[in-house]
């Protein structure tokens, strides 16, 4: 009796102590501008992070401190058709994904560069990288051809890394990977 006692108490000592509860902590309220952020990105040499609003908002990028004290925008000098995603590389460079592609019919899809000398201005000129989907052939494709909605990115080793989801009915979500 007393070693089944033991063993009971000893799993529930194991379970409980094995547990990650994910304690959130509560920063606080970003501001009302901020009301479809779409794309994060942290660079550490500033210690800020970048935010940017998808489509249908200014086209600006708002610096935080990671306390979530808002310091700054900058407003960038071109349209912000569909931007979705926010990256940036090793110099500290941030890079807009206007790539947003809801129907599938854009056949203007850019990659902004916003070079780190600008962010700290109050306008940023930009640096356009155009892309295609070698894939793709016609705008809009047919339904069961709606696989070019981008909604994220990475930098990595002077390479973009492109993530586009399915618009497909069966195929709903699916994601796919582009190199650029």
């Amino acid at each position: 009796m007393f070693i089944k006692k033991l063993l009971f108490l000893l799993t529930i000592f194991i379970f409980f102590s094995c547990q990650n509860f994910g304690q959130l902590k509560f920063i606080g309220d970003l501001p009302k501008f901020l009301d479809e952020v779409s794309g994060t990105e942290y660079i550490q040499s500033s210690n800020l992070i970048w935010m940017l609003n998808d489509s249908g908002n200014q086209p600006k990028l708002y610096a935080f401190t990671k306390e979530g004290k808002f310091l700054r925008e900058v407003y960038v000098k071109t349209k912000n058709n569909d931007w979705e995603d926010l990256t940036s590389d090793h110099l500290g460079n941030l890079y807009i994904g206007d790539f947003g592609n809801n129907d599938n019919d854009r056949k203007h899809l850019k990659i902004y560069k916003v070079a780190k000398e600008y962010l700290t201005k109050k306008n940023a000129e930009v640096e356009e990288i155009a892309f295609e989907y070698e894939n793709q052939n016609k705008f809009p494709p047919k339904k069961k051809d709606h696989f070019f909605d981008a909604e994220s990115f990475f930098y990595y080793n002077n390479h973009f890394y492109i993530f586009t989801k399915s618009r497909v009915k069966k195929e709903y979500g699916k994601t796919f990977l582009y190199k650029c």
